[in-house]
């Protein structure tokens, strides 16, 4: 190859539908335009060499320059956005370039991605990714990269974020630590990371703090708080910094008051946790076996007291479960003093051991569109539900616990108890979204006409007045709740596109 300047274009396709944890709409009603560009594309644009003019598109928030013609182009792909990406990939091998797909998607599938690519990324990317761009370099790209083992994390390059247009970005993704050491039988991590955990360098961790665009800051890795003493360490480095950040999370990180006030103290806002499901027998059978339903209310309480809101994950759709169990999670809660949750069904993709055993007992819907590989339609032949009257039912599941009756009182039990009173410096938060976020709250909670918000929105001014709670977490208790129902209000259309892929998929097996 004679050019001596190489053109590289790297893609995270759009995705049709999303879950409504991904929380695109909170960051459009702060004038952004998604939550988060993926880590590894800022990623591989600092692994590539000086003689390369990258260009980094994320299609949630622009389309590709139609000026800019790459050589080589490298597309990320999850389940759900993964039909997108090989329409791209098709296009632009079609004017010539060559195309490279990574992330979880194709480093599990890697026949089905060679139909549409001249080279598959699997796993990490560290190593294979200076090699596959010398191989190409010498007309010599091999149809598959995959490092032997686990690359070294204990430092990381810093990612050029500056390449992304970070002004119409809500926050930006970091990773301390890479690996689990659970295996849950729903979840890639382990087979993409390993279950050993290799930590980073705390000071490295730090270094890239400091030159990130942007205070608003969600931690990636799996397990923020696996290890206690790194955990520790990492949020006193953190304090000086002033940051607002969210991580996940497993349920242990509740039985360490030190370790939550240091989080606390160091700008955690948020911790997510999967607590799966309220069934004992569900854990036990998707390797779980940390989770334990009886302990979820005190774990919730521990956590909200340090002023850490905790964003519950839960899935029914275990082969266990039966529609009862909708009414228990709805009962749950009810009574709990849990505003937010995540409501997902059991779905599956290739790699994880769930996919392998479906496989085996012939429960794969392979022809489904992958676009509604979101967690909020179902994916799978389940065991005690058609899949029709699965989806009617955790939609009318949702809506109930997500309508403003419900979250009011979910709400002002917790905020009553104080925790959230202390008044938070957020810096990513500027005085005109501040401006913008004001008018909306006030015009949707007062002016549009709905009685439950707007005792809802009184509810919270008297708690304010009180000094129960801070004006801006109230602010952001409020956006995030207009964000959820925007987000489930605009998803219903998609409900009927779900049951004709299901109709069309019946009568073919016809």
């Amino acid at each position: 190859m004679k050019k001596t300047k190489l053109n590289l274009l790297l893609i995270k396709p759009r995705q049709k539908l999303n879950h409504y944890s991904t929380q695109i709409e909170i960051a459009r009603l702060m004038g952004k335009r998604t939550n988060s560009v993926p880590l590894a594309l800022p990623l591989l644009a600092a692994l590539t060499p000086a003689h390369y003019k990258v260009r980094i598109v994320d299609e949630d928030i622009a389309a590709a320059p139609k000026s800019f013609k790459p050589d080589i182009v490298g597309i990320t792909l999850i389940t759900s956005n993964s039909q997108r990406g090989y329409d791209l990939a098709d296009k632009y091998r079609a004017m010539g370039a060559k195309v490279v797909l990574g992330g979880p998607y194709p480093s599990f599938s890697v026949e089905e991605g060679l139909e549409h690519a001249d080279a598959i990324v699997v796993g990490e990317a560290e190593n294979s990714w200076p090699r596959l761009l010398k191989d190409f370099e010498n007309d010599n790209l091999q149809s598959v990269y995959k490092n032997e083992g686990f690359v070294d994390y204990s430092t990381s390059v810093v990612p050029r974020w500056d390449l992304v247009p970070t002004n119409k970005m809500q926050s930006v993704n970091i990773q301390a630590s890479r690996g689990c050491p659970f295996m849950c039988e729903f979840c890639l991590t382990t087979h993409l990371f390993g279950r050993n955990v290799r930590r980073r360098q705390i000071d490295d961790v730090v270094n890239e703090i400091k030159q990130l665009p942007r205070k608003n800051i969600l931690f990636v890795d799996e397990n923020f708080t696996i290890n206690k003493k790194y955990a520790k360490a990492m949020c006193q480095a953190l304090k000086p910094l002033q940051i607002n950040w969210m991580c996940q999370s497993s349920v242990d990180v509740a039985d360490d008051e030190e370790l939550l006030r240091e989080m606390s103290e160091a700008g955690c806002n948020y911790v997510i946790i999967g607590f799966e499901s309220l069934k004992a027998d569900s854990l036990q059978q998707s390797q779980k076996h940390q989770n334990k339903p009886q302990d979820y209310n005190n774990i919730i309480e521990k956590i909200q007291k340090f002023g850490i809101h905790v964003y519950a994950s839960f899935i029914i759709g275990f082969d266990q479960d039966t529609l009862e169990d909708f009414e228990i999670f709805k009962s749950f809660i009810e009574q709990s003093s849990l505003p937010v949750f995540t409501l997902s069904l059991l779905g599956t993709t290739s790699g994880m051991d769930l996919y392998k055993r479906l496989e085996k007992e012939g429960r794969l819907l392979k022809n489904l569109e992958k676009h509604f590989f979101v967690g909020v339609y179902p994916v799978i032949k389940y065991k005690n539900f058609d899949n029709k009257t699965l989806f009617d039912k955790f939609l009318e599941t949702t809506d109930y616990l997500y309508s403003y009756a419900q979250i009011r009182k979910r709400t002002i039990r917790m905020l009553e108890k104080g925790y959230f009173s202390r008044e938070k410096n957020n810096r990513a938060v500027t005085k005109m979204q501040k401006i913008r976020t004001t008018f909306i709250l006030l015009y949707t909670h007062l002016i549009a006409g709905d009685k439950e918000k707007r005792a809802f929105f009184k509810d919270i001014i008297f708690l304010i007045k009180r000094k129960k709670v801070a004006i801006s977490e109230a602010a952001s208790i409020l956006l995030m709740f207009e964000a959820i129902t925007r987000h489930l209000r605009k998803d219903k259309k998609y409900r009927a596109l779900y049951r004709k892929s299901l109709d069309s998929l019946e009568n073919n097996a016809n």
